[in-house]
This record gives structure tokens, sequence and C-alpha cells, in this order.
């Protein structure tokens, strides 16, 4: 019988550090006139009954405003490109709610 060596790899469990660049934060709107606010929600933990409330009541609040409530069917670390370019393309702010 031959013997046979063993051979293993080694990972490192540190990972790789990668530089990300920094991205600032959008401007703030001066007002809501005319605007449209998504309001959007991962269905998890009531987060739907909680942004549903502030789709219906912001409108009482901010005259003028549009808002659209939205079901993010993902999960909230989940990219939904679609979401986001109609977001980009159709709205000016956006309420994110998701809990556990």
């Amino acid at each position: 019988m031959t013997e046979v060596e063993a051979s293993y790899t080694v990972l490192n469990p540190a990972g790789e550090h990668k530089q990300v660049p920094a991205v600032p934060l959008s401007a703030r709107l001066a007002g809501l006139e005319g605007r449209t606010v998504y309001c959007i929600s991962q269905i998890i933990g009531g987060a739907d009954v909680f942004l549903k409330k502030i789709a219906q009541a912001l409108p009482q609040y901010a005259p003028g405003v549009k808002t659209v409530f939205v079901h993010k069917t993902t999960a909230y670390m989940a990219d939904d490109p679609a979401l986001w370019s109609e977001i980009a393309t159709k709205g000016h702010a956006v309420i994110y709610g998701c809990a556990a």
C-alpha cells in the first residue's frame, strides 16, 4: 500500500478590505408640494401597516404631496433595480420601512 500525503487549502478568514467610494447624502427637499414620496414596506413585523398609514396621512400634513405605497417582496438587502429606477424617474423622496 502506498501512502499519499494529505493536501490542505487554507483560507484567510479576515477577508479582503475593499475601498468603498463615499457617496454624499441627497440634498434635502425644500418642500413636498408637487412631489412624490414612495413609502416602501418589507411587509415584516407590521411595517406594511405602518407605511400604509404614513402614505395615507402624509397628504393631510403636507398638502400637494403624492404618496405611492409599495410592497417590496424581496429581502431588504436584495437589490431591486426596477423599483429603484421607477423611484429615480417618478419619485422625489423615499420612506423605507423594514421590521423584524
